[in-house]
Formats: structure tokens, C-alpha cells, sequence
């Protein structure tokens, strides 16, 4: 089968970018452009082949054909979008964008520069919220119950535990002890507290 572009043009561009002084021709540049372009949208578009060909025949003003190339290109020279880390994309694309943001900057290429960090902040959803990341506004602490046997407070173990713990607990059951003064079962407390008391059966 032949290949949809020369294995030298697909080595120059790889080779474009593994090195710092190699240049590309004019027609080669403009190959590079539409692949790296083509590249982004994929991952942009999650994969989907017919959004992108329609995208890159709109901003690169070419035919179906060639831009269903492209993405077939694309992928040849800079791997499969769906094989590879979605991190390790965002880093790649976050690369060439940097470059080609450095180049029209010393173009003075305002309209380059532009499409440049837009290129940035999508491959880096810098325009959305961090999904990835909890807020931590709605994370409501864990609620711990705690039960205290009331023989616990005047036994030998209840001096072993922290100082300001046993400060709290003793706070508590003041509060606890009031609510019961001003109840109705008042009058029953002693019975209620007691743990040694014992009950008869009550027989007819």
C-alpha cells in the first residue's frame, strides 16, 4: 500500500523536532503545521475523526481528502492519541504550542501568539474548573460518636486519659446531669446511674 506522505517528509518533521538547528522547507512547514494542528484538535475532540477533518478543512482551507490524510499523518508522526497517557499529551501539545508561541513572539505575530495560548489553555483545561481536584469547601470532616459508660468517669481508667479530654467529658456530663435536674425522670437519676442495681420479677 502506498503511503499517504514520503517517509522523508515524515522524517524531517520528526526530525525537526529532536533537533535545534534543523529547518524545514516551505511546503514541509506548512505539512507540520496542519498535522500538529490536527494532532491537537484529535485530542480535543476525544479521538473523534469526522469532527476534526471538517475542523481542519475549515481553518486550513483544504479538501476532505487531504484532511483525513492529515489525521492519518498525524498519528504516524506523533502516536496514537488513544494510546498514550492523557497527561503526557497535554505535556506534548503544552510543548509545541510554547515553541510556536516563542516563534511568533520574535515574529511579533499577535494574531499566532494568540492561537498559541489558546492552544495551552485548552490541551490544559486551564479554562475550566479542576475536576481532578476536591474542593475542599464541601468535604464535611468525619463524624466520630464517642460512648462513655457513666462508671467510666469516677473509675481508676478515666485518669489515664488525656487531661483536657477528661475536662471535656466531665463538662459534658454536667450538662447532661442539669438536663436531667430539670426533666421529669429527675427523680429517677439515681436509679438510672446506678450500675449495680437489680431488679425483681414482678410475678401475678
Amino acid at each position: 500500500m502506498k503511503s499517504l506522505v514520503s517517509d522523508t517528509t515524515l522524517e524531517k518533521i520528526r526530525f525537526y523536532y529532536l533537533s535545534d538547528e534543523n529547518k524545514l522547507s516551505e511546503h514541509d512547514e506548512q505539512v507540520r503545521q496542519r498535522w500538529e494542528s490536527a494532532y491537537s484538535m484529535l485530542i480535543n475532540q476525544n479521538g473523534i475523526e469526522s469532527d476534526v477533518v471538517k475542523m481542519l478543512m475549515k481553518v486550513h482551507d483544504i479538501s476532505q481528502m487531504q484532511a483525513y490524510r492529515d489525521v492519518h499523518n498525524c498519528t504516524r508522526c506523533f502516536g496514537p492519541v488513544r494510546g498514550m497517557d492523557r497527561q503526557s499529551l497535554r505535556n506534548m501539545v503544552t510543548q509545541w504550542a510554547i515553541e510556536d508561541y516563542r516563534k511568533a513572539s520574535i515574529m511579533n505575530d499577535f494574531r499566532a501568539k494568540d492561537k498559541a495560548l489558546d492552544k495551552i489553555i485548552k490541551a490544559n483545561n486551564l479554562d475550566k474548573e479542576d475536576t481532578e481536584q476536591p474542593d475542599p469547601s464541601k468535604i464535611q470532616p468525619p463524624v466520630q460518636l464517642l460512648s462513655i459508660n457513666y462508671s467510666f468517669l469516677t473509675s481508676e481508667y478515666f485518669k489515664l486519659i488525656d487531661p483536657k479530654a477528661q475536662e471535656a467529658l466531665l463538662k459534658l456530663n454536667e450538662k447532661v446531669m442539669a438536663l436531667i435536674d430539670a426533666s421529669p425522670i429527675a427523680e429517677y437519676k439515681n436509679i438510672l446511674l446506678a450500675d449495680d442495681t437489680t431488679y425483681e420479677d414482678v410475678t401475678d
